[in-house]
């Protein structure tokens, strides 16, 4: 890195600071207004699909423009974006770097991604250099609590420019291919003794499995997890075993939405993204999102798939940024049942509740729904555990659970065979097909 990228990294790391300690009452509003306006003007001059998107709108009332979402933005991709790359190209680029396992490459001076598919086709991403540098300052000011010598594992996918930016002289970063096995891993882990783990939850549960047995004897400073949902049993699993709060990472495609603070909190980052929210009933919401930086390939009015619960109270770190209380999964995966006469739907949590109170002997589980009023369950349980007894118990769980809505007449299978999310697919553990 060039001691030009240098500086300008540690000025984003430096305003992240100040925006996050400054941004209270008053000022974030009008800062994202300020920002957001100032994006639109210069959009709407640069992305032929937004300048078509946005006809006959007023684009000082930016909050009510017209939405975007997934395939909305891969079916435009070119005009989407402001430099007019294909997708074709890109994906190209993206996929061979993902089949080769070398990340290095770019188009010209652009970053390319690829997300994980996970809602049926995969998103792309783009990012300039430029934005690369500010993604990293920002990133940095925002997850280092305090300013020393830290070593970074992280675990993921595939690998990005974006996060190699990290490295430095204080901050040593690498990265752990998830498509490789975990003992490897784990020696590494053991003789490098990173200050920080970054990964999805699965692999952090993984490790904790390995430190239980014995095999993983290095524990980290902090634990932070990323691209997937955390679960609260799980969190509190992980938190217990390595006395440690379990911090997390919201980023998708789309950008970087939360980041937990000091105190453990997850907060929107509303200096990086203004957020609007459609309101799903039962305290839930799905965020629309404006990314107030990105010019690349802008993201504004961008209606994500997220179900979130946000928190009612302030943190106690003194930050105005909302916090998020739960991020509970996918809006494709709510299931459907016929409550009091009247089709309902259910959040993928509430059936994962009831899962977690059927038996202790359960160690994975996965619901599918593929029509409305039945549900698959295929549970995997601990070797001594008795099908029998576990089975009536989830079964008794999800249609108690069922009843509170008034749903009587959902129709289970039960089945008890191996479960295999492997480390980089996404664990789901409720499906709406």
């Amino acid at each position: 890195m060039s001691i030009s990228d240098v500086l300008t990294m540690g000025y984003h790391f430096g305003q992240a600071r100040w925006r996050w300690q400054h941004l209270n009452g008053e000022r974030l509003p009008a800062f994202q207004a300020t920002k957001t306006r100032q994006l639109i003007a210069w959009v709407a001059q640069h992305s032929a699909f937004y300048r078509q998107h946005w006809q006959g709108h007023n684009l000082n009332d930016w909050r009510n423009l017209p939405a975007v979402d997934k395939s909305l933005m891969m079916a435009n991709f070119r005009e989407f974006n402001t430099l007019q790359v294909p997708a074709a190209a890109a994906f190209d680029l993206a996929q061979q770097a993902e089949q080769q396992r070398d990340f290095v490459p770019r188009l010209g001076d652009l970053t390319i991604g690829l997300s994980s598919g996970t809602s049926g086709y995969r998103g792309l991403f783009l990012v300039s250099a430029a934005e690369q540098l500010l993604w990293a300052g920002t990133i940095l000011g925002r997850t280092l609590h305090q300013i020393k010598p830290t070593k970074i594992a992280f675990f993921l996918r595939a690998n990005s420019n974006l996060y190699q930016q990290l490295g430095g002289r204080l901050i040593q970063f690498r990265y752990f291919d998830l498509t490789q096995a975990l003992v490897g891993h784990i020696q590494v882990l053991n003789e490098y003794r990173p200050t920080i783990i970054v990964a999805p939850p699965a692999l952090l549960l993984q490790l904790l499995a390995a430190a239980q047995n014995g095999q993983l004897s290095h524990r980290p400073e902090r634990m932070i997890s990323v691209a997937d949902a955390l679960a609260n049993d799980e969190q509190q699993q992980l938190s217990n075993y390595f006395d440690i709060p379990i911090e997390q990472i919201y980023q998708a495609t789309e950008g970087l939405l939360g980041i937990s603070c000091a105190h453990g909190n997850l907060h929107l980052q509303e200096d990086i993204v203004a957020v609007d929210f459609e309101d799903l009933g039962q305290g839930r919401v799905t965020p629309y999102i404006t990314d107030l930086w990105r010019r690349t390939q802008p993201i504004i009015r961008y209606r994500l798939n997220d179900v979130l619960r946000l928190s009612s109270q302030p943190c106690t770190c003194g930050s105005a940024f909302a916090v998020i209380e739960q991020i509970e999964g996918r809006r494709d995966d709510l299931c459907y049942f016929t409550c009091h006469g009247q089709r309902q739907a259910i959040f993928p949590d509430s059936l994962r509740r009831a899962m977690l109170l059927a038996h202790s002997a359960i160690q994975e589980y996965q619901i599918t729904q593929t029509h409305d009023d039945q549900l698959t369950i295929n549970v995997m349980l601990a070797d001594f555990a008795d099908q029998v007894a576990v089975g009536a118990a989830v079964e008794q769980q999800i249609k108690l659970h069922l009843a509170d809505y008034g749903c009587t007449n959902c129709q289970l299978s039960i089945g008890f065979e191996p479960i295999e999310y492997g480390l980089v697919n996404k664990r789901r553990r409720v499906i709406r097909q």
